[in-house]
């Protein structure tokens, strides 16, 4: 559960007041003698914090889940993260709420209730576990105390609150000192050692699912942080500034966003800088899509009224080329509508979409968000059907490719000439801009198909592909073997190829192709490059049939035709998991290759590593060479 950012703190007795502790959030729990503890982004803690792992250990609670705050305090008792950060042993773990029990789930009772049972469970513990300090003075004297005291803060608790897995306004937490997480996007050198960085670049995410730059941090650091940093951020330089509003500093080295920072500062400038920062320490515990600006209003009858919602922060991360559009004499009509003023409106955004993994159409919009550039660079004029599930993966879903005068007029469609019925057209919808993909996730789409061509274009496609479809009972490592063989023959023919899983137990494999060729022209190349490989493998088939297949491998060439989709990359697929349709590196193409990895909690992290592997088949046009 994670609190709201306010002003001011509510007033009255429906609210408890808790000191705000500056440190890593850490959920943990024993059960039969084990113990774990979990970051919010799944990092194990205790290898990082032993001494509390160890005192853990010693709790005397056969069963026990417990939420808290890992902090070193200083010589007056108040948490630092510079502490923390610096490997101070002093580690202690702080516990602020209890969420199971021997067997029983408590989330679903009052906080005051849970904190009644959190008292009583440790009323006796090691040293470096302590239960958190309630303040018993109102909201406006609790947070003056924070302040006299040097605490970052104060948290206010609706007693009648239950234990929600989200962002709420049930718990508010008033800042006494601005912090800030950022994300590091650059560096300057140092004036004087080579060997060090002067100062960092830093920025948030934006609404728009974009970098934005927040200022430079150039005070707070260690030599040896200063080395380090030089050395880490020297792996990740990108040729091009990936930042909204930077400034043009000629020594400036940018790179990809893969780091957070924690600063303190003085306050936001008018133009969206940071005042008189200070580097506090990286967090590890932080993962880029999470960095939003913090942004608070006032507080009326005790409620807090956010100007910004923190659940749509994105996970983007940002590439240095852009893909190029495609001229055609050929092109069709392509209805294009401005951007809508304001965003898309999520209704029933906790409704469950994945109810085994608690997946929510929420999670499912800042999904989209988070991968929105590599995904809107691979869609942007491209007709698509959709599939969707309004009521979750565990009921029937629907497949929509005709949007027709459903479409909302600021969505850009394309209309589409059919070859099977004369006059006939279709109207497909296009994904050109982030709006359009929350507009999806709304719609509960979950698994977006995309033609070959885009609309400027119809009869030419972009690539060819190889869709390699394992036998029924038969897992991805069918594929796998179907792949490095079409790969060799590939390389035999000089020609690049990008591997991509289908999400389920699929592999795609892409062609990128220069302009020029039909749909007929690369079914038939690919259709040749199945034959042969199905005559040398008698573990695949061309067979479209299944009850024919008899266990083997289908190597599916048709998918080349005209009108023909296959799985977006970055698509959401509709299993239990929420695995992703996830480009690859070649190296990754092993037994060893799980598709189950690249899901809706992952993507965007990979992104953010390996960047946009799917670009390849913008940046390399080739032609087919002449099969004898």
């Amino acid at each position: 559960m994670l609190a709201t950012l306010t002003d001011t703190p509510p007033a009255g007795d429906a609210w408890a007041y808790e000191l705000k502790y500056d440190g890593f959030r850490a959920v943990c729990a024993i059960a039969g003698g084990d113990i774990a503890m979990w970051s919010r982004n799944e990092l194990d803690l205790a290898p990082r914090f032993p001494a509390v792992a160890a005192a853990l250990s010693k709790l005397k609670v056969p069963e026990v889940v417990i939420d808290g705050e890992i902090v070193v305090l200083d010589e007056q008792g108040a948490p630092r993260f510079q502490l923390l950060q610096q490997g101070d042993r002093r580690e202690i773990l702080i516990v602020f709420d209890i969420l199971w029990l021997d067997g029983k789930d408590l989330r679903n009772l009052t906080y005051d209730e849970r904190r009644t049972i959190l008292e009583k469970t440790l009323k006796r513990t090691p040293a470096a576990i302590k239960v958190s300090e309630k303040i018993t003075t109102s909201g406006a004297e609790a947070l003056e105390r924070a302040k006299k005291s040097g605490w970052e803060g104060i948290i206010a608790k609706r007693r009648t609150s239950v234990y929600e897995p989200r962002r709420s306004k049930e718990w508010l937490k008033i800042k006494a000192i601005n912090e800030q997480e950022l994300i590091v996007v650059g560096w300057n050198p140092s004036t004087h050692s080579s060997k060090e960085v002067g100062s960092l670049h830093l920025a948030v995410m934006g609404d728009d699912g974009a970098l934005h730059y927040a200022g430079k941090v150039g005070t707070g650091f260690s030599a040896k942080q200063r080395v380090w940093w030089k050395d880490e951020l020297s792996k990740d330089v990108v040729p091009v500034n990936l930042v909204k509003d930077a400034p043009r500093e000629r020594v400036a080295t940018w790179v990809k966003p893969r780091f957070v920072v924690q600063v303190a500062f003085t306050e936001w400038t008018a133009d969206n800088r940071l005042r008189h920062p200070s580097f506090l320490g990286m967090r590890e515990d932080k993962e880029v899509g999470e960095v939003v600006r913090e942004r608070a209003s006032g507080v009326g009858s005790g409620e807090s009224e956010m100007k910004n919602d923190s659940r749509t922060s994105s996970k983007s991360a940002k590439a240095a080329k852009k893909s190029p559009s495609k001229k055609s004499a050929q092109s069709r009509s392509d209805t294009r509508h401005p951007t809508p003023d304001t965003r898309v409106v999520l209704t029933n955004p906790d409704r469950i979409l994945y109810p085994r993994d608690g997946i929510t159409k929420q999670d499912v919009a800042d999904y989209h968000a988070a991968v929105s550039e590599p995904m809107i660079r691979a869609l942007r004029d491209r007709p698509l059907a959709l599939e969707h599930w309004n009521e979750g993966i565990d009921k029937p879903s629907w497949f929509h490719q005709d949007v027709g005068r459903g479409a909302q007029p600021w969505l850009t469609t394309i209309e589409t000439p059919t070859r099977t019925t004369a006059h006939k057209s279709v109207k497909h919808l296009v994904v050109d801009k982030p709006e359009t993909l929350r507009w999806l996730a709304q719609m509960s789409v979950l698994t977006i198909h995309m033609w070959a061509s885009r609309g400027a274009a119809l009869d030419e496609p972009d690539w060819l592909v190889f869709d390699l479809d394992p036998a029924k009972g038969k897992g991805i490592e069918q594929a796998i073997d179907a792949a490095i063989i079409v790969r060799r023959l590939l390389d035999n023919l000089h020609l690049p190829s990008v591997p991509k899983t289908s999400g389920k137990r699929g592999i795609h494999v892409f062609i990128p192709l220069a302009g020029g060729y039909t749909h007929e022209e690369a079914n038939e190349f690919a259709c040749s490059i199945s034959a042969a490989i199905a005559a040398k493998v008698p573990e695949f088939t061309m067979e479209r049939a299944l009850n024919k297949r008899r266990g083997r491998l289908y190597l599916d060439c048709m998918q080349n035709a005209y009108g023909k989709t296959v799985v977006a990359p970055y698509s959401l697929r509709a299993i239990d998991g929420a695995p992703v349709s996830a480009p690859l590196k070649w190296d990754e193409v092993t037994k060893k290759l799980d598709p189950k990895k690249f899901n809706l909690r992952t993507m965007p992290d990979r992104l953010a590593k390996v960047g946009d592997l799917f670009a390849r088949i913008f940046e390399e046009r080739v032609k087919l060479p002449e099969l004898k």
